[in-house]
């Protein structure tokens, strides 16, 4: 099964770096010759071109995507691990979505959206993300985050163990 483990985010952005910090961790370890490990922040248009301009055979059956993302009730350094529900908003709020992308926003739901309208992803899209505390500009993760990228990078190992999608 080939899998693209893809990071989005902003480096040098403390917390919201926190998946080159994952993606590097992982680039360590023999993930197999099925696995590629993918910095997909640049713009979410770019992704959906190059993942519809694979060769067959060289397509990815599976996705996951780690990002240091705010969401809501979650303390600073969860790691929530998600299927992505491929629930796509109304058509007003992709193209706000388009726009924020053309503009550089990098975000893990711009990218969903988009790449999910054009139906650019597979089936089986994973999604692991980390909550940020510190947004400054540097290098440094804080340490609540610093200590999830152990817990996301094992994650994301044992998902791309997973060889075969159940039904």
């Amino acid at each position: 099964m080939r899998t693209l483990v893809g990071a989005i985010g902003y480096r040098y952005l403390r917390d919201h770096s926190v998946a080159f910090a994952v993606l590097e961790r992982l680039a360590a370890l023999d993930l197999g010759a099925d696995v590629l490990l993918e910095d997909v922040s640049y713009n979410p248009i770019a992704v959906v071109q190059w993942l519809e301009s694979l060769e067959p055979g060289t397509t990815f059956d599976r996705v996951i995507l780690v990002s240091g993302i705010e969401r809501a009730g979650r303390v600073p350094g969860a790691v929530t691990i998600r299927t992505w529900d491929r629930v796509l908003p109304s058509n007003e709020l992709i193209q706000e979505a388009i726009a924020e992308a053309v503009t550089g926003i990098i975000s893990l739901d711009n990218t969903l959206v988009i790449a999910g309208y054009f139906r650019a992803l597979p089936a089986l899209v994973t999604l692991v993300e980390i909550e940020p505390v510190d947004h400054a500009f540097g290098a440094e993760l804080s340490p609540a985050v610093a200590q999830a990228v152990e817990i996301a990078t094992t994650t994301i190992r044992d998902l791309t163990c997973v060889r075969e999608i159940s039904r």
